[in-house]
């Protein structure tokens, strides 16, 4: 059996109480049972969907790389600083997160850890910050996560991420 293993940490814990962007900064925050409590997306059916039976959250969090954002903010020549994108972890190391995929875990401090559920697609919200910024986010734009362990989680701490291949 193979594994491939990355280390980074966390740069910022962000969560908004409605929809939109930006999110804010924390200097700690919980993890909870169906996302990061006090956030918008958290729960367990997703808030998105209008019409028709209610559907289970795989969006309960976002995980954003700030070597993707930073990217993203060089090319547009624009400061999109924590929270901007609507994450709720901004984390560093792990490289741009587009290799990630649906089944991977995230362990988050000592605690929490996250399942990756897809990748994030931009949306047209993100047009605040410049005409572009969809098509410069298109593929790097973090992802999003259902919760496996709950727990806190506050900047410094550290992220993992591990793969296991047969």
């Amino acid at each position: 059996m193979q594994s491939q293993s990355r280390a980074g940490i966390v740069l910022a814990v962000c969560l908004r109480s409605d929809s939109g962007v930006p999110k804010y900064p924390q200097a700690r925050a919980r993890i909870g049972q169906d996302g990061v409590e006090g956030d918008f997306h958290a729960g367990p059916v997703n808030k998105h969907k209008k019409t028709g039976p209610p559907e289970l959250n795989h969006r309960q969090l976002t995980v954003m790389a700030a070597e993707a954002l930073d990217s993203a903010s060089r090319r547009l020549g624009v400061t999109l600083g924590a929270g901007a994108i609507g994450e709720n972890l901004l984390v560093e190391g792990l490289g741009d997160l587009a290799d990630l995929r649906p089944g991977d875990v995230l362990r988050v401090g000592a605690e929490a850890s996250v399942r990756v559920t897809g990748q994030n697609t931009p949306c047209a919200t993100l047009s605040v910050y410049h005409k572009d910024i969809v098509k410069a986010l298109t593929g790097i734009r973090g992802v999003t996560a259902v919760v496996v362990t709950p727990g806190a989680v506050q900047p410094g701490d550290a992220v993992t991420f591990a793969r296991h291949k047969s």
